[in-house]
């Protein structure tokens, strides 16, 4: 048997979502056996968290998932088929995805990760775009943040040629940011998903994002980063991405002399591989997908 949706449910309202404490308790192999004792072992009483899993009431839970039917959003949990099977494979798998649209394309397609600055550059949105569009239109799944400046054009470029998308969140489903994008966010769910590990109704906490980018990655074959300045969120990206062992592709700086561009500098001479055009990307995924 495994654990049902309600129990992770309890799980992460009492561990938090990125729930990286929780797997000090929850034996991910073993999820039932190790919820049964966290319920019942009178050795773990005065661990806080134990303490709040306790406190988890079932009008609050009903709530949740009231709020999640009412808006369409469905709730995968790490017992369930159609939970990312990459996500499997990472550190701190999150224990439940909150899904708006049809997560299945994330096992049914490769994927590429498109990252990059906020305030970014024409050349590097435009750049993001294209590569976006044209691995897209080949049967490659686009995943971003959802963020402004990259994450943008990478999901618009998707979109442009009918692609799949998907957009991971830093905050609830249902919480509007950025600012004003709720329709974008319908649009990405009818050609992909929009995915968090975060409650619905979840305010978009600074912290929040970093804890994010660990998904971005892990949900991708490989990761392009298309603008990184010396202290670019992007670096963390591709801090996640070389953890997990995917391969990282790095578009040219624009100006090598900028500080716009020192991450991608940076990056380029750890190691990663110059992306000088889609079919850099399209050559790597061909090794394992028919695209």
């Amino acid at each position: 048997m495994q654990l049902s949706k309600r129990d992770w449910l309890r799980l992460v309202c009492a561990f938090g979502a990125s729930n990286s404490k929780m797997w000090r308790f929850i034996d991910p192999d073993y999820p039932l056996e190790s919820f049964e004792m966290l319920s019942s072992s009178s050795t773990l009483q005065n661990e806080p968290h134990v303490r709040a899993f306790k406190r988890v009431t079932s009008d609050q839970l009903d709530m949740i998932f009231e709020c999640c039917e009412r808006h369409n959003i469905s709730v995968v949990t790490l017992s369930d088929d159609d939970y990312p099977e990459r996500l499997r494979e990472i550190d701190d798998p999150p224990a439940l995805l909150f899904v708006l649209g049809d997560v299945s394309v994330l096992n049914d397609t490769p994927t590429a990760a498109v990252v990059g600055a906020r305030d970014c550059c024409e050349y590097s949105a435009k750049a993001a775009g294209w590569f976006s569009s044209e691995l897209a239109a080949r049967g490659v799944c686009v995943v971003s943040g959802f963020a402004r400046g990259i994450d943008t054009a990478a999901h618009e470029g998707a979109l442009a040629v009918e692609g799949s998308t998907v957009a991971v969140l830093g905050c609830g489903i249902l919480h509007d940011y950025p600012r004003g994008t709720m329709r974008r966010k319908a649009e990405i769910a009818q050609r992909g998903a929009v995915i968090s590990e975060y409650l619905p109704t979840s305010s978009p906490l600074a912290e929040n994002f970093k804890v994010r980018n660990r998904l971005i990655t892990g949900l991708a074959d490989c990761v392009l980063v298309a603008e990184a300045g010396e202290r670019s969120g992007s670096l963390n990206s591709a801090g996640h991405a070389a953890d997990q062992g995917k391969e990282l592709f790095v578009l040219p700086p624009h100006d090598i002399f900028s500080p716009s561009f020192k991450g991608q500098t940076a990056l380029l001479e750890d190691g990663a591989q110059l992306a000088l055009s889609p079919n850099d990307m399209l050559r790597y995924l061909r090794k394992n997908y028919s695209i």
